[in-house]
C-alpha cells in the first residue's frame, strides 16, 4: 500500500513531464484525439474563469508595459537577426508577437496568480495582436503570398479574431452566465479548481503529440535538413526564456510576477504557426512550433516547484 501511494504522489508530482513524453513518445495515435484540444481549453477555462470576478476585469500599466515589450521586441528581433538568417528573423519575430496564450489564465491560477489579471491580458493581448499584426506583416513583407499578393487588412483582422475571440470570450460568458442562471452549478465549478490541472494534462499530451507530428511532417515534406531547423528552434528557446524572465521582472514590480511572466512567455503558438504558414515560409513555422516544447517544460517545472512548495509563490 505505501509503495502505490508512492508511486501515485510520484506520478502526481511529475505528471506534466509525463504527459510531454508520453506525447512525443506515441504522437501517432494521440494526434487523432487533436480534435478535442479547443473542448479541453474551453472547459479548463470555464472553470478557471468561475473564480472571476467580472467588475475586477480592467487593463492596469503591467498589461500595456507587456504589450509595448511584445512589439518592441518582436520588430527589434526581426531587424537583428534578418541579415544572419531571415527564416529565423521571422520564426523568433512571431514567438513575440504572438499574443498570450488561451490557457494562460488556468496556469496563472495554478501557480498562484491572479487569474483576472492574466485574463485580462489574454483578451487584451489576442485583440491588439489582431489589429496590428496586419500592419506589421505589411510592413515587413510576406514572402509566403504569392508575388503580387498582399496583406489584406481586414481579412487578416477578422480571421485572427475567428480564431481567438470564441475561446477567449466564450468560456467567460458562459461562467458569468452560470453565477446568474444557476449558482450552484457555478459555486460546484468555483470549487473543483484542481479539475483544471488534470484538464490541462490531457491537452498538452495532445498539444505536444500534435506538434511533434506536425515537425516530422515537415521534415519529410519540406527541404530543410536537420542543420536548417536546430538554429531555429534554438533560437526559440533563448526567446521563450528571455520572455518569461522579461515578464516577471516587469510584473514584480506591480507584485504580479505570474502575470507577467506568463503574459509575455505563454504565446497562442497555434495562432503562430498559422501565421507562419499563410504569410511567411515553411521554415518560420519551426520557431513557433518549438516554442510549444520550450514553454511547455518552463510551465511544467514551475507547476512541479510550486506543487511542491504550495505555501510559496513562484
Amino acid at each position: 500500500m505505501h509503495l502505490i501511494y508512492t508511486l501515485f504522489k510520484f506520478l502526481k508530482a511529475n505528471i506534466l513531464f509525463i504527459c510531454m513524453i508520453i506525447g512525443m513518445v506515441f504522437h501517432g495515435y494521440i494526434v487523432r484525439v487533436a480534435f478535442l484540444t479547443p473542448y479541453l481549453l474551453f472547459s479548463m477555462l470555464l472553470i478557471t474563469y468561475c473564480r472571476v470576478s467580472i467588475r475586477l476585469i480592467r487593463p492596469k500599466p503591467l498589461h500595456f508595459r507587456l504589450s509595448c515589450v511584445q512589439i518592441v521586441g518582436c520588430l527589434s528581433v526581426y531587424f537583428i537577426l534578418n541579415p544572419l538568417n531571415p527564416d529565423l528573423a521571422e520564426g523568433c519575430m512571431l514567438c513575440i508577437l504572438a499574443p498570450a496564450a488561451t490557457s494562460s489564465p488556468v496556469i496563472a491560477g495554478l501557480l498562484g496568480g491572479s487569474i483576472t489579471g492574466m485574463a485580462t491580458y489574454s483578451i487584451l493581448s489576442n485583440l491588439s495582436v489582431a489589429f496590428i499584426a496586419p500592419s506589421v506583416f505589411s510592413f515587413l513583407g510576406t514572402p509566403g503570398l504569392n508575388p503580387g499578393e498582399t496583406v489584406n487588412f481586414i481579412h487578416t483582422f477578422a480571421t485572427i479574431c475567428t480564431k481567438v475571440i470564441p475561446l477567449l470570450l466564450g468560456p467567460f460568458v458562459l461562467a458569468f452566465t452560470l453565477k446568474k442562471v444557476t449558482p450552484e452549478i457555478h459555486a460546484k465549478l468555483q470549487k473543483k479548481q484542481i479539475y483544471s490541472f488534470w484538464l490541462w494534462a490531457v491537452a498538452l499530451t495532445i498539444v505536444m503529440a500534435n506538434t511533434t507530428s506536425k515537425t516530422a511532417e515537415m521534415m519529410e515534406n519540406d527541404d530543410a535538413s536537420f542543420w536548417h531547423i536546430v538554429p531555429i528552434a534554438a533560437g526559440a528557446a533563448v526567446v521563450c526564456l528571455l520572455q518569461f524572465l522579461t515578464g516577471r521582472f516587469l510584473g514584480k514590480k506591480y507584485n504580479e510576477k505570474i502575470v507577467g511572466g506568463q503574459g509575455l512567455g505563454q504565446k497562442n503558438t497555434i495562432l503562430a504557426i498559422w501565421m507562419a504558414g499563410t504569410f511567411f515560409g515553411p521554415l518560420a513555422a519551426v520557431a513557433p512550433a518549438s516554442y510549444v516544447v520550450w514553454q511547455n517544460l518552463i510551465n511544467s517545472y514551475q507547476l512541479w516547484k510550486f506543487r511542491r512548495k504550495p505555501d510559496e509563490t513562484t
